[in-house]
């Protein structure tokens, strides 16, 4: 179980990311939040307690997480887009 938090948080922080930011602060803070989110994670579980090669584990799958949450982010604004560019306008259907 403890295994999806790093996962899960590095997927909405990924959504977060990809939503707000662009550029070079998108890049800065997924570093950042993959960092958060690796090392949250292995303190809170107390894996750190039995090897410190945990954090590194719990850095990839929050990169994953990242990745994943971007992604969709991704397709769910550009799905939105096409569909405003494709729906006709209002101003059109009142003439």
């Amino acid at each position: 179980m403890d295994e999806i938090v790093p996962f899960v948080l590095g997927a909405v922080l990924g959504a977060l990311i990809w939503t707000f930011t662009s550029g070079r602060m998108r890049l800065a803070l997924s570093v950042g939040a993959v960092l958060v989110s690796g090392f949250a994670a292995t303190m809170l579980s107390g894996e750190y307690l039995e090897s410190w090669v945990y954090l590194l584990l719990d850095f990839g799958e929050a990169a994953i997480g990242l990745a994943i949450g971007m992604f969709i982010a991704r397709r769910v604004q550009s799905s939105r887009a096409s569909q405003r560019l494709r729906s006709p306008t209002e101003t059109k259907a009142h003439r």
